[in-house]
Order: C-alpha cells, then structure tokens, then sequence
C-alpha cells in the first residue's frame, strides 16, 4: 500500500500497472484513440512505476499542491475532481472541473495557482512526477502532439466557461452546462445516448456556475416542466429536445425584461 500526503491507494494492488493513465471511460488522460500509455511503456518500460502511481480519494479530500513533490501530472481515473478556491467572506467557487480522461498539469498550473484540489465524489487518480512527464514528451512525437490537443481543449473549455459566467443568464449556464457534461463524458451503459450522469450534486453544479444551489434546483424544474430535459434519476439527465436545449444554451431564449 502506498501513502502520500494523506492520499491511500488501498483500492490498487501494488503489481498492477502504474505507468497507465487509461481511465474506465476513456483511453486515457489525453481523450484519444491511440492511447499514450503504449508511447510510455515504449519509453520507459519498467522504470515508469518509480514516477506514477494511482492513489484513491474521497469525497471532499483535498491534494495541496504545494505538498506534492515534483509538480505531478495528475490524471483523472475515475468520478470528478475540481480546482476549489473560497473568497475572503467564505464564498466557495470551482474554477476548474476535471472529469474521467483529463489530467491537471501542475508545472504550468502552480505559477497562478489559487486553491485546492478537490475530490468532488469518490475518485481514483494517478499522479506522474513531472520529471518522467516531461521526458516522455521529449522522446514520443505522439505523446506530445497527445499533450497540445489536450492542452488546446482545456483552453477553449475556460474561455466557453468564462463565456457563459460573463453573459448567459441561470438558466442558459445550466443549458451549457449539460452540453458540456454531453461532450465530456460517455452515456451511462443502459442509456441512450442522450442521458448525462451528473456525477456530482446540485452544490457543486452552482459553485461551477457561479449561482445558488436553489437557482440551480429551479432550472432543472424549469426545464423539466417545458420538456426539454427529463430527470429518470436524480443524477441522470436526458435531453428530450436536442434544439430548443441548444437554443436555450446558445442565448436564444427570451428574456424577461430587466434579465
């Protein structure tokens, strides 16, 4: 069993592949169909262990970068973590959310950082020290093409996000938000293609939308009432009506006056 900054991985088995960032839903860390673990078991064969392993976190467990030594790469295995800074008057906000396949790269991160990291359901995460990171990325034309992508997307998802923070009223963030759930995450098995697990509650969808928790439990009312979405679980969406949803989100809707 391995222990770090309070970190356990009693739910991985010491011979179990560490130099792997696949994750239960994707292929890996960096959302593509040749998977880079391959390009690190190229480079780095049975040394990569000494530089990543897989620990498990619990709901509200938080990393401090500042205590992790060589500024990880942190890949997201399984459930939902995020990026949570608080205000001085104890408001709580998520600036970065991090789902299945998507890693945090602290090295560029920790120069503006501003928070913890969060564990926002039970989660499973493997951490790569930078140093066998950065190597990797100088030997395989792969892994760092893999890298720019992941990067790129990660950019346009901030600017989107800022996006709809700045402009869009509750109910159009709400309607962005379940399309980039959509985008991001596969149907749950048994569904169609159009149910969205929600993997977290509707605290935390308010702390990513910069609304209240009631805001946030009222627009998915809203928009249950006028058939746009259904509810057939408490954290399982389906769009029922794909264009009036991207209309809503897209800042189509009518709105009040004074909105």
């Amino acid at each position: 069993m391995r222990t770090m900054n309070g970190l356990s991985a009693e739910s991985y088995t010491e011979d179990q592949d560490a130099g792997n960032l696949c994750s239960l839903e994707h292929s890996c860390g960096f959302h593509s169909q040749n998977c880079i673990c391959a390009a690190l078991r190229t480079t780095f064969g049975i040394d990569l262990p000494k530089g990543a392993h897989k620990y498990a976190l619990a709901t509200g467990q938080e990393l401090d970068p500042e205590t992790l030594p060589n500024s990880p790469v942190i890949g997201i295995l399984t459930g939902a973590v995020a990026i949570v800074a608080h205000l001085s008057d104890g408001r709580r906000t998520i600036t970065g959310l991090f789902l299945p396949g998507d890693y945090i790269n602290l090295a560029t991160l920790q120069r503006q950082f501003d928070g913890t990291i969060t564990a926002l359901t039970p989660s499973a995460v493997q951490l790569m020290e930078y140093p066998v990171f950065e190597k990797l990325l100088s030997r395989s034309d792969t892994a760092r093409d893999h890298f720019i992508d992941q990067t790129n997307n990660f950019l346009f998802r901030l600017l989107d996000h800022s996006n709809d923070l700045a402009k869009k009223t509750p109910i159009e963030r709400i309607a962005a938000f379940i399309f980039e759930l959509k985008s991001r995450m596969l149907p749950r098995s048994g569904h169609q293609f159009n149910s969205i697990t929600i993997p977290f509650g509707r605290r935390d969808i308010a702390d990513y939308l910069g609304l209240q928790p009631e805001t946030v439990s009222r627009g998915f009312t809203t928009l249950t009432n006028e058939g746009v979405i259904s509810l057939p679980e408490a954290d399982l969406v389906t769009i029922e009506d794909v264009r009036r949803l991207r209309l809503i989100a897209n800042g189509g809707r009518p709105r009040k006056r004074g909105a």
